[in-house]
This record gives structure tokens, sequence and C-alpha cells, in this order.
């Protein structure tokens, strides 16, 4: 009996024993493991929560809309039931231009874009951007009258026919193939009647099959009778000069930046810095989701800039832990301006290297000619006979419960 006791107390220990082992092995082993995937599990969480607030700010800049949108971020991810393991934490921060240091600036030697708003009668006009009025004005309705404007890419003729009765023929000519889009007599009137004739109706295919379709800035030159002038009103590139822009006074800009603490999982960092999403981690820095740029080639290159800055609310700029924050963003305001010339485009930031490696690929990709040079928180892009168009769009936001004001 004495013998059977003790191999039920040997029994009873070796049991014990493998059990601890099993639970040494899973807690040293699995457990590793397993937070190590539910940790880049929540990265992967984080990543696409970040998509979806650079989707809703993208819109507001777009639309340019007050009304709020709110998303959220994870901050961290909870530990395992039962066994030892640590929870992750994370912070989440509204970053001031002067923490971020971000910023986006051109410079060089070009034109302003400027608008303009003329009545002209055997003139030319240079450097045009676009074209928001584009009428004929006759003041004194007279036989054998003309008015013609004319680019390299269209040509528009109206005459006036008759005596007694007489008829305006107008005729619009796409220079671009050949076509002509119009050609009918429009209006009929007696001697010295006004006419008025808004070539940007569609009915006259100017506004909907030439215009949208002009590789700009072209020329344009009138020539008419002294009854009546073009009434043009657009945009266009003004004098030569020295190029500056944005104003400074909002020359740096803020960002929103989600920095992580996992315990297993590598560290990683999620920044919404002018429009792209970048994630930094220890090999280095990379743009993943991407800013509002526009890269496209030809006689004159064309780069067009959508920059978010980010304004925090006071008191509401940064949360840390591990639960899920809202985050209320709001259009506040925008500015634009628009360049031509030999420009240089220079970013400022703490993660140049992705805005580097983002740019160049654009550019290489588009075959855009360009040179650059860089340091250790900058990298200017130097471009020859370029169009830069820079809109910076202001966003308010705000970390947590209550209204964006």
């Amino acid at each position: 009996m004495d013998n059977k006791g003790q191999v039920g107390v040997i029994v009873a220990i070796l049991v014990i024993s493998l059990f601890v082992a099993v639970l040494v092995i899973i807690q040293t082993y699995y457990v590793p493991h397993w937070m190590k995937d539910r940790e880049a599990e929540h990265m992967d969480a984080v990543s696409n929560q970040f998509a979806r607030l650079k989707y809703s700010i993208d819109l507001q800049a777009m639309e340019k809309s007050s009304s709020p949108l709110i998303n959220s971020i994870t901050l961290g991810s909870k530990e395992l039931p039962y066994f030892v393991s640590s929870r992750a934490f994370g912070s989440l921060q509204i970053l001031s231009s002067s923490e971020s240091n971000f910023s986006i600036f051109l410079e060089g030697n070009g034109r302003f874009e400027k608008q303009f708003y003329k009545s002209i009668c055997n003139e030319n006009v240079s450097y045009v951007i676009s074209l928001e009025l584009l009428e004929i004005h006759i003041n004194n309705l007279q036989g054998g009258d003309f008015y013609n404007i004319l680019s390299p890419y269209f040509k528009i003729s109206a005459k006036i026919i008759g005596q007694n009765m007489l008829n305006i023929s107008l005729k619009v000519l796409n220079l671009m193939n050949g076509k002509v889009l119009f050609n009918k007599s429009i209006e009929t009137g007696f001697p010295s009647e006004i006419k008025w004739i808004n070539l940007m109706d569609p009915i006259y295919n100017f506004s909907t099959k030439i215009l949208p379709y002009i590789d700009t800035p072209f020329n344009l030159s009138t020539n008419c009778s002294n009854n009546g002038t073009f009434i043009l009103k657009g945009y266009k590139y003004g004098e030569k000069g020295s190029v500056s822009i944005p104003p400074i006074y909002i020359g740096k800009m803020g960002e929103i930046k989600y920095s992580s603490r996992n315990a297993y999982f590598v560290n990683q960092n999620y920044i919404y810095e002018g429009g792209a999403v970048i994630l930094k981690q220890r090999t280095g820095n990379s743009i993943i989701y991407p800013p509002l740029m526009g890269f496209k080639n030809g006689s004159t290159p064309y780069i067009n800039i959508t920059a978010i800055n980010i304004k925090g609310i006071a008191g509401k700029t940064g949360a840390a832990g591990y639960g899920t924050y809202s985050i209320r963003t709001n259009y506040s305001s925008y500015y634009h301006n628009e360049t031509m010339g030999n420009i240089s485009l220079i970013i400022n930031s703490k993660y140049i290297q992705a805005w580097k490696k983002y740019i160049i690929a654009r550019l290489n990709n588009t075959g855009i000619q360009y040179t650059y040079s860089e340091g250790s928180n900058y990298i200017k892009f130097n471009f020859k006979k370029v169009r830069i168009r820079i809109d910076v769009v202001t966003v308010y936001a705000q970390i947590g419960p209550g209204w964006v004001t």
C-alpha cells in the first residue's frame, strides 16, 4: 500500500511538472508571438484609421465645407487574459506649426497669377490661365462691322450683314482639330441697336468643346471695328518678378501625430502632414497615403499642390493611453496662388526622406525635368519654365468630445 501511495505522489508531481512546463512554454514562447500579432493588427487598424482621417480632411478641403467630420483613433491594444502580458499604449497629438516645423514654399523668378477684367478691341492679352467671361458688346449695330478673337486654339468671328435689317453671323472654329463648331446667324436687329453676345453660352460650343481642352497659359488677340468691344474676365500671369509664396503668416503648418508604445511589435508613428500620411519606424520613414499633388508634363510642365494646415483647439490637442479617441475636424480657410517661371519647390520636414522619395518618383514617372539639393530637414527642387499652383487649406482639429469652433 505504501508503494502505491508513493506512485500516486510521483504521478501527481509529474502531472504538475508537465502542466507547469506547458505553462512556461506558452508564457515564454507563444504569448510573445500572440501579443506581437495582436499589436501588429492594432498598427494595421491605426493605419486604416489614418486613411479614413485623411479622406475626411481631403473631402473638407475640396468642398470647403465647415460641417465637422468625426474620425477615431485607437491608442493601444489589450493584454491577453489569464496570462502575463503587457498592454500596448499610444499617444495622439495635434502639433502646432512651431512643433512640426513643416512647410512648403515656392521661390524663384516668375510671374504671379492675377485676375483681369478688360474691354478690348485690336489688343492682345498674354499668359491667359482661364476665362470666366467672354462677350461681344456691340454698342452701335452697323452693317459691315466685324469682331474677331484669335488664339492658337480657337478663332471666333462675328460679322454684321445687311443694311436696313441686320444679321449677326457667328463662326466658332476649333483650331486644335480644324472643326467648325458653330456657324449661324444668331441675332437680327436694326442699325444703331445695342447687342450683347455671351460667347460662353453652351449653345456656341466654345465653353464646352474648346475651353476645357486648351493648354494654358495661352495668348489671344482681338481685331474688330469701332462700334463694339470684347469683354473678357479671367486669370492671367502678370509681369515677371521675384516669387515667394505662400505668405509667411501661413508658412509653417501643423500636423497630427500618433506614437505607439508597443511591448512586443516594433514601435511606429503615423503622421498626417501636409495632406500625406507618413509611417515612421526604426528603419526609416515613407509616405503610405499620398498628398494632394498633381504632376503633368508638357510644353510648360504643371504641378498642382494642395497642402493641409492643421490647427489645434486649445486644451484639446492630446490624448494618451489605450482607449479610442475621436478627432473632429472642420474647414477654416483657404489660400491660393499660382506662378510660372524658373521656380523652386522647398519642403521642410522632420520626415524629409519620405517626401523626397515620393516626389522624385512622381517627377521621374511624368518626365518633368528637375535638379535638387537637400539637407537634414529640407529638400529643394529646381524647375525651369514650370507652372506651379499651390493651395493651402487650414483645417481645425480637436481630440476628444466637444464641438470644433
